[in-house]
């Protein structure tokens, strides 16, 4: 593997690891904000529609600075985490497909 590649390779998955690391800081305290002011979207923070509505911006609908100024952190780490993984994917599928 080519060093650009293994950069890109390195990076990429860093992306991913940072996205979720910091996910589970900020993902639970929007979920306990949202169901504070009863808001539900799912069971807990790691439910599919409560990722659903923290990754395509659903919470900015509440007008609520309290829970746009948890979950705008929460959604672009869940981006971080998404992008990385599809290029940690597309650096690793030359490898794997051959």
């Amino acid at each position: 593997m080519s060093t650009p590649l293994m950069f890109l390779l390195l990076f990429t998955t860093g992306l991913a690891i940072t996205g979720i690391a910091g996910y589970v800081i900020f993902g639970p305290l929007s979920f306990v904000q949202a169901r504070d002011r009863g808001i539900r979207h799912g069971a807990h923070a790691f439910a599919p529609g409560f990722l659903h509505w923290i990754v395509f911006g659903g919470f900015r609908a509440t007008r609520d600075r309290a829970i746009t100024g948890l979950a705008t952190p929460a959604q672009i780490l869940c981006w971080c985490f998404i992008i990385g993984m599809i290029g940690t994917g597309l650096v690793l599928l030359p490898l794997v497909a051959w």
